[in-house]
């Protein structure tokens, strides 16, 4: 994605930034590490097509809730499963991130922009606790938990996510099911199946509706 400066100053004017935030992190073999941000970006681009703005690259980094498990400090679904997952790098101390996304509202500030809204596509409590503090502090700050409210509930990697995920980026559907993933795959123990075998489009376009119909609410 680019932006010319010349547009760049039209967007600013509209006031209007979208900020996609996910960490990278593990979501079993059958879903990228990227996941979260990816769903971020698509529901800002979905966002931007009714209230015109300015998307941010999207920001690689979170937190999570941590407990010390067998001596090591672990994030999210490391100190759920109690080990170390492949995949899982950008967990910052929730401070930290707090700290990061702060000056970055101000900064956009300062450009022009009057109203930022964040949207997460990852949906750690400690995560979602942290942005909403920032969203508290400073005022020109929209935040979007797009899992809030929704008629069902989404779990980290689950057959939810999945068809979130699928229905985003429809590509991602055909390189899932073609994965020869083993039953001894984490995230298949984790939840006691294939998370693939109940996840489809239909499913990830309905939650997806669902999503940007409630964030329009929140955004207008």
């Amino acid at each position: 994605m680019k932006t010319y400066l010349k547009d760049f100053e039209k967007m600013a004017k509209r006031g209007i930034a979208y900020l996609p935030i996910g960490t990278l992190e593990w979501h079993g073999n059958h879903l990228p590490i990227e996941t979260d941000y990816m769903v971020a970006v698509k529901l800002c681009e979905m966002l931007a097509k009714k209230k015109p703005g300015y998307i941010l690259p999207p920001m690689y980094l979170g937190t999570d809730k941590s407990g010390i498990v067998r001596g090591k400090k672990l994030f999210g679904m490391d100190r759920h499963l109690g080990k170390k997952l492949p995949g899982s790098m950008y967990y910052l101390e929730p401070a930290l991130l707090e700290k990061v996304i702060t000056s970055l509202v101000i900064t956009l500030g300062k450009q022009g922009f009057k109203k930022i809204i964040i949207v997460t596509g990852h949906g750690g409590a400690k995560h979602v606790e942290t942005l909403f503090k920032v969203a508290k502090k400073q005022g020109n700050i929209i935040f979007m938990n797009p899992y809030q409210d929704l008629s069902i509930h989404v779990r980290h990697a689950d057959e939810y996510e999945t068809s979130i995920l699928w229905a985003c980026y429809p590509e991602e559907k055909i390189i899932s099911r073609k994965m020869k993933i083993p039953a001894s795959d984490d995230c298949f123990r984790y939840y006691g199946c294939d998370p693939r075998k109940k996840a489809s489009l239909a499913i990830g376009r309905k939650i997806l509706k669902e999503m940007i119909g409630n964030c329009l609410k929140v955004i207008s």
